[in-house]
């Protein structure tokens, strides 16, 4: 059952299409506001890239992760852009920029001091809602990794929490855990 997005939440959609953010900075639109983000910088950008050689090495071959893909929540209109994503490799074929949150598989998030809060609290909301199987919450702050699954009415039903240097085991499709000491 979906729900339909109201006027001010197509208006938003509308208003973040012709946005031109200055150089480094992106456009997700997150509880209904536009919030307009400093692009990751070198520590965090780190731990995305070596997490993306991590998960490479647990993935099928049919499926791919992006770093720069923006998730669509069709439930609400709302916009993320994730640190990392896992796609169907067959979405990237297309030329778009928007992607249905309900076609990737794992959402990551890696905390920085200015949107701790918002991937603490709204995002995982907001991924439930788009109904990601997984999100994953790279908690540098307190040096946790949360995994958030099984997504019901905007609610993730588990949840996983290792301190960073453990083993974390990840749902299917994925084939193997990944070890967050060699990441972080």
């Amino acid at each position: 059952m979906s729900t339909p997005v109201s006027a001010a939440e197509h208006d938003l959609a509308a208003l973040a299409d012709h946005l031109d953010p200055p150089e480094g900075y992106r456009v997700e639109i997150i509880a209904a506001n536009l919030v307009v983000s400093p692009t990751p910088v070198g520590p965090r950008i780190k731990i995305a890239s070596r997490l993306q050689y991590a998960l490479r090495d647990v993935l099928t071959p049919d499926l791919e992760i992006a770093q720069t893909a923006t998730l669509v929540i069709p439930h609400t209109g709302e916009r993320y852009v994730p640190d990392l994503v896992v796609l169907p490799e067959t979405l990237l074929d297309e030329h778009i920029w928007k992607f249905p949150a309900t076609q990737a598989l794992l959402a990551v998030e890696i905390t920085s001091p200015g949107n701790a809060e918002t991937d603490r609290v709204k995002k995982p909301r907001g991924y439930a809602l788009g109904e990601v199987p997984a999100y994953l919450l790279i908690d540098t702050e307190h040096g946790r990794w949360t995994l958030f699954e099984e997504p019901e009415r905007g609610v993730y039903q588990r949840q996983t929490q290792v301190n960073t240097g453990a083993k974390l085991l990840l749902p299917h499709p994925f084939t193997g855990p990944v070890d967050t000491a060699r990441i972080v």
